[in-house]
């Protein structure tokens, strides 16, 4: 509704006219508030989840721009770590194996880059939580029906809410479609698309531009636990006079493996070294990203979207 104040001769029109809609205005926005309480639900749910969750080893597979990388990822208190599996479709040579374990033993050595890995961590660890509650106030949501145990919603930017931050204004540009889990109310996909362009520095410091699209799909790996799957983005536009952004790039998590809570950054090392060997004694091959890694966006260039 209009926050601005009305002339006087619309004032007394509403008065005259508000008994007559108030049941059917009631009716509308029923449905309105249901979906917003619905939203926040998740919001609690998902951010409770991100304070306590669980760690994972996986394989992640990304694609951006024609370069595809697929490396084994382990999680612990002290960060992420990772170890290079393939490139482009072909498994590391000997050379390229050796050059990630001596990466590796550095980093076990090195406080800087141990410290350096924490504060990535946890920075991307705090961009989540900032998004994610940006989701109750926003947006506008209203449902758009059921997909088996899902329920739909559709949202768009709620014109009343003024992002406060630069990764507030993108995520606040965005309309689409959210998926939540009826029973668990766990946010299982978000959709969505710029509808109009983002300025930055009223244009002088770069756009991105109307049109740009991302899909983050999750899934229940545990029970209770909720994982990013596969993360999709495509945004065009410029960064800091006229740099241009076009790449693409998809991110693919398969084979979720639960590790302790507890695991130290020698014991991520080795279970990383096990998944290498264990796939080099099976002779296993990994094939090009390419089945179902079409569109998206360059790594820190777009648009800081995944979560954990």
């Amino acid at each position: 509704m209009n926050s601005r104040i009305c002339p006087a001769f619309a004032v007394v029109a509403l008065v005259l006219i508000v008994p007559a809609v108030h049941s059917a205005t009631a009716t509308e926005s029923a449905p309105r508030d249901a979906a917003k309480q619905l939203i926040k639900d998740v919001v609690y749910n998902e951010l409770a989840d991100h304070d306590h969750h669980a760690f994972f080893q996986y394989i992640d597979e990304k694609r951006s721009g024609n370069e595809t990388i697929v490396k084994a990822e382990v999680e612990t208190r002290a960060g992420r770590v990772h170890r290079m599996l393939a490139e482009d479709g072909k498994p590391l040579t000997a050379e390229q194996q050796q050059e990630e374990t001596s990466r590796l033993q550095t980093l076990l050595r090195d406080s800087e880059q141990q410290q350096k890995l924490l504060r990535d961590y946890q920075g991307d660890e705090d961009r989540i939580a900032r998004i994610i509650g940006l989701l109750p106030d926003g947006f506008l949501y209203e449902f758009d029906g059921r997909e088996g145990d899902d329920i739909r919603l559709k949202y768009k930017p709620n014109p009343s809410f003024k992002p406060q931050t630069y990764e507030a204004r993108v995520f606040h540009g965005m309309a689409g479609t959210v998926w939540i889990d009826a029973r668990q109310k766990r946010l299982c996909r978000l959709q969505g698309e710029l509808v109009s362009n983002v300025d930055f520095g009223y244009g002088l410091l770069g756009r991105l531009d109307k049109g740009g699209t991302f899909d983050m799909q999750r899934v229940e790996v545990t029970t209770g636990n909720w994982k990013t799957r596969e993360l999709d983005v495509h945004i065009t536009g410029h960064l800091v006079l006229l740099k241009s952004i076009g790449k693409e790039q998809n991110e693919r998590r398969t084979d979720f493996h639960q590790v302790p809570s507890d695991l130290n950054l020698q014991q991520a090392e080795a279970v990383l070294n096990q998944v290498m060997a264990s796939r080099d004694s099976r002779g296993t091959h990994v094939a090009s990203a390419q089945s179902g890694i079409e569109q998206s966006i360059g790594r820190k260039q777009s648009i800081s979207l995944g979560l954990k």
